[in-house]
């Protein structure tokens, strides 16, 4: 009986002894934080090791509580860096230091494997609006390294042609600047309330901006853009509205400013993607020859749902215009030709459901895209009605080559469901949205 107890004694002095002692270690691992030391950046391509510190802008100074919170941090730059679509992976690796130290510092590695970055591509593509386009893009992403990205592109049709230069994310301090010029010739034209053509002209316009993007919070920005355009060479084939010539014409200088809030949180997965989009953007601007002040409101919220299983893309988008209207408004319907709606206010709701159907690794990936458009323009000072509503439906097919993540190739055909006659169809290299 004595031994028993002696053993029990024992065995319970031995457990007590190794709760107690592990109780400190425990404690330590609870308690322990975390703090960034040292970003060593690994890529096979010429991306620069400034370019990328500006870019993902890591806070060496932050301490974490946990470890959950350090990789919800480290995620975060590794979406940054996923969503610009010009790497074809990107990996991000972590160590820590020394364990008695009681913040615990991490060393991270970021290995990146580059596309190509740049590409002449001939324009060939078809709009039931604008025709037979042909031309060229120059695309070159991630410019010299320097995660900028410049864009040339000229393309020709009967309707429309028009040079763009862009210079985009340049960094200057927090911010990015986006600079561009334009040059337009256009023949717009617009329709009646029963749709038949009631306008025609062209003109041609050239067009400065530069744009700055203000991080505000985390996902949500501020982008200021002053604008200078000048339109001429007006030339006008058919006006059988109520208003003049002088009424669509400007001539000289018109000076602009647009602001736009913007809310972004849309990750990349693949070639689908998730999360939410929500901007307000707002303009205004002045013609001297016309003595006219224009402005105009448009909001648009977009939502991108993923699952393995599902995908449901939307977008709902509106529009105001005060002293002018809005042309091609129909630009928002797949389904129903651009000019088929004008006015100064417009609702639009926009749905699709991309289905990944093919994949070959190393190749690409091709998608069917199922979409179902509903909307309605007003002219002035009309109300709404049953009647002006439109709804549309179509199908897109996406292809997505895996040498260069940033490019698309899109053929879609969409209907107007209340005149089954109206059709559009449309091959471009853009996604619609």
């Amino acid at each position: 009986m004595i031994s028993r107890i002696s053993i029990g004694q024992r065995q319970l002095f031995f457990l007590l002894t190794l709760i107690f002692s592990t109780i400190p270690s425990l404690h330590a691992q609870l308690g322990q934080k975390y703090t960034i030391a040292s970003v060593v950046y690994v890529t096979d391509g010429k991306t620069g090791e400034n370019a990328l510190t500006k870019t993902l802008d890591w806070d060496f100074t932050e301490i974490f509580d946990s470890t959950y919170e350090l990789d919800a941090y480290i995620q975060y730059k590794k979406k940054l860096l996923i969503n610009k679509k010009l790497f074809k992976s990107v990996n991000i690796t972590d160590n820590t230091g020394i364990a008695e130290a009681p913040v615990l510092p991490v060393y991270i590695t970021v290995h990146l494997e580059e596309s190509w970055t740049i590409l002449p591509l001939p324009i060939y593509m078809y709009d039931d609006n604008l025709g037979m386009m042909t031309g060229l893009i120059l695309d070159y992403k991630n410019v010299a390294g320097s995660l900028t990205d410049f864009k040339a592109s000229y393309y020709y049709s009967g309707i429309k042609s028009e040079l763009n230069l862009d210079w985009k994310d340049v960094r200057a301090g927090k911010f990015f600047l986006d600079f561009g010029f334009n040059q337009l010739w256009e023949t717009v034209s617009a329709a009646d309330s029963d749709g038949n053509k009631n306008l025609e002209y062209s003109y041609i316009q050239s067009t400065l901006d530069a744009r700055m993007k203000i991080p505000l919070l985390t996902n949500f920005s501020y982008y200021a853009k002053p604008i200078v355009k000048f339109p001429y060479s007006y030339h006008f084939s058919q006006n059988d509205t109520d208003n003049s010539n002088s009424y669509y014409a400007s001539t000289g200088i018109i000076p602009a400013y647009n602001q736009t809030i913007e809310w972004d949180s849309v990750n990349w997965i693949g070639n689908l993607r998730q999360g939410l989009n929500a901007s307000l953007e707002h303009q205004m601007e002045y013609d001297f020859s016309r003595n006219k002040f224009v402005t105009w409101v448009d909001g648009i919220f977009t939502s991108f749902i993923y699952t393995p299983w599902f995908n449901y893309n939307s977008r709902v988008s509106a529009f105001y215009y005060y002293n002018d209207i809005r042309l091609n408004a129909g630009d928002r319907l797949r389904g129903v030709l651009d000019y088929k709606l004008s006015g100064p206010v417009g609702f639009f709701w926009n749905q699709s459901l991309p289905i990944n159907v093919l994949t070959i690794r190393k190749v690409g990936q091709a998608q069917l895209v199922p979409f179902f458009d509903m909307g309605f323009v007003l002219q002035e000072d009309e109300k709404f009605s049953r009647d002006r509503m439109q709804y549309t439906a179509g199908l897109t097919l996406t292809l997505f080559p895996s040498f260069l993540p940033s490019f698309s190739a899109n053929l879609e055909y969409g209907i107007n469901l209340r005149d089954f006659s109206e059709t559009e169809f449309r091959f471009s290299t853009a996604l619609y949205f």
